[in-house]
C-alpha cells in the first residue's frame, strides 16, 4: 500500500517534470531559472499529492490496516497487529476487517495511512460465527 502511494507520487512527478521540460523546450526565451521554477513546482505538487491522496482515497476493501487497542501500540504493524479491510470506510466510520488468525472483527477508522504507515483501526467488537 505504501509502495503504491510512492509509485503514484513518482509517476506524478515524472509526468509533471516531462511537461516542464516540454514547455521549456518549445517556449522561446525561457531561461534556466524558469526551468528550475517549473521543476520546483513539479516537486511541490508531488509532495502535496503524498499528503492529500490518503485522505481522498480513504480505506478501501483489501487494504492492510494496523489494529490499535485502548492504548496506542508503537510500531504495531512491525509487531504483526495488522488486518485486511473487508469493506470501504471513511474517517470515524466502521470497517469490517479480517484478523491474522482468520476471524473477522469490526473497527472504527482512527487515521488514514501516512507515508510509512497503514491506516489505523480501533477494534470495536469481534464477529462470532
Amino acid at each position: 500500500m505504501i509502495g503504491i502511494l510512492l509509485i503514484k507520487a513518482a509517476q506524478l512527478f515524472l509526468g509533471l517534470f516531462a511537461v516542464s521540460l516540454i514547455y521549456f523546450a518549445i517556449t522561446p526565451g525561457q531561461g534556466l531559472l524558469e526551468l528550475a521554477k517549473f521543476m520546483a513546482l513539479s516537486l511541490g505538487i508531488s509532495i502535496v499529492f503524498l499528503l492529500v491522496y490518503p485522505r481522498l482515497r480513504q480505506v478501501r476493501k483489501g487494504d492492510q490496516v494496523t489494529i490499535t487497542g485502548s492504548m496506542p501500540v508503537p510500531f504495531a504493524s512491525l509487531l504483526g497487529f495488522t488486518a485486511i479491510a473487508l469493506s470501504d470506510a471513511a474517517m470515524g466510520e466502521e470497517v469490517k476487517v479480517r484478523l491474522g488468525r482468520g476471524s473477522e472483527a469490526v473497527g472504527m477508522v482512527e487515521s488514514y495511512e501516512g507515508l510509512l504507515s497503514p491506516p489505523k483501526i480501533r477494534l470495536v467488537y469481534e464477529v462470532k460465527e
